[in-house]
């Protein structure tokens, strides 16, 4: 009797032990995962992330270049190498100085310094015309003549242009020009006043090139702004 007795308790106490060792086992595994962080969330943000990155990479601007193309146009027309030339020109306008006129293709014009602007090749910058201009209610044509024939005279012997050379140039009031020619390079200046404005031009040009009437008929579409 007490061995059965005896018996019944220790199987009592098995059982007691075993369910105690299964909760306990439950417990830790249920605070196992309710400690283990969750990847959903934080995998899914660096995606959003990078969606906006990607839209960052491409921003939309509003911001343009000018656009030149609506600018007045007129053809033009010039002798190069002997050969007869038409081209469309666009107007441009001095930043400075207050005058437009139609440039062609292939040059650029900037400041060189106040009161001076420089049209230059894009094929060869030592080409190019200086071009400066004065309003002739505050400058005198004769004075503005003057300083054009030192600085050509500095240069060199000059020779005066002849009216079919300077036959670009209409309806002008007053108009003198002059050419210095080196072996294979000129320098020409011309000053002419036209509808109240008084300009000086200094033409630097090589036979390679020979773009000194292109110039000129671009520089005689100089007008007010």
């Amino acid at each position: 009797m007490q061995k059965k007795l005896f018996s019944l308790l220790a199987l009592l106490l098995t059982a007691v032990l075993f369910v105690g060792c299964n909760t306990t086992d439950k417990s830790e595994s249920s605070g196992a995962q309710n400690n283990e962080p969750s990847n959903t969330s934080n995998e899914q943000k660096p995606s959003e992330d990078n969606t906006a990155g990607e839209g960052q990479e491409t921003p939309t601007s509003n911001d343009s270049n000018a656009d030149t193309s609506t600018s007045p146009q007129q053809e033009v027309k010039y002798v190069q190498k002997g050969v007869d030339k038409t081209e469309k020109a666009s107007e441009s306008k001095s930043v400075e100085q207050g005058y437009k006129m139609q440039q062609l293709p292939g040059f650029t014009l900037t400041q060189e310094e106040p009161g001076k602007d420089m049209l230059v090749s894009n094929e060869n910058d030592e080409v190019f015309m200086r071009i400066e201009t004065v309003d002739a209610s505050q400058a005198n044509f004769n004075d503005v003549k003057t300083s054009l024939q030192d600085h050509m005279n500095a240069v060199g012997e000059t020779v005066a242009l002849t009216s079919e050379e300077l036959s670009a140039f209409k309806n002008v009031t007053n108009i003198e020009g002059y050419v210095v020619d080196f072996d294979t390079e000129k320098v020409v200046g011309v000053v002419f006043e036209k509808d109240g404005l008084i300009t000086k031009l200094i033409i630097h040009d090589n036979d390679e090139l020979d773009l000194t009437d292109a110039m000129l008929n671009m520089a005689a579409t100089i007008s007010k702004q």
